[in-house]
């Protein structure tokens, strides 16, 4: 009875010195969460409004840039050496402004996305460690990231993080 009960003692340890070790997995497609959030439309908007009040800037800079052009082939010829040439640097120095302009526009607008995107992301980044730290899971994947060659079964948490957000799920593409 004695050996039965060590017997029974030693494999129930063993089990639960198994099930204590498995790790249990989860994945999700971070970006159809990101697209399905409501915030994302409105960043969307917003990011867009900018770029187009920069690409305003350029396409009026561009304009006056033409404009000097067209003025300097008109009166090309009725001008002096040294007032051309004064004109050709008033031409390259708006040439020159144009491309600062752009590679700093380039970068305003980077920062900008990432300011207006860096809460959304936050906000389904602290969804999913709820979810996973409510759930047990120790590894979530994204699998939109493409990082995840190979797993084996895993739930799929798209779902639940949804319903943590508060947002109706967009169909997960996985």
């Amino acid at each position: 009875m004695k050996k039965t009960i060590k017997v029974l003692l030693i494999a129930g340890s063993t089990l639960f010195a198994y099930s204590a070790g498995a790790q249990k997995l989860a994945h999700i497609n971070l970006d159809s969460l990101l697209r399905s959030m409501p915030e994302t439309d409105s960043a969307r908007k917003v990011g867009q409004a900018h770029y187009q009040e920069l690409e305003s800037e350029v396409e009026s800079m561009q304009k006056e840039y033409q404009s000097k052009v067209d003025e300097y082939k008109a009166h090309e010829a009725s001008w002096t050496a040294s007032f051309k040439a004064s004109q050709q640097d008033a031409i390259n120095q708006i040439g020159q402004r144009i491309q600062s302009f752009q590679a700093s526009a380039q970068t305003d607008i980077q920062k900008f996305q990432d300011s207006i995107t860096r809460p959304i992301i936050n906000k389904a980044r602290a969804a999913i460690n709820k979810v996973a730290k409510k759930n047990m899971y120790k590894y979530v994947f994204d699998t939109s990231s493409g990082m995840v060659l190979f797993y084996e079964e895993s739930d799929d948490i798209y779902a639940l993080v949804s319903e943590e957000l508060g947002i109706k799920p967009k169909k997960a593409g996985k």
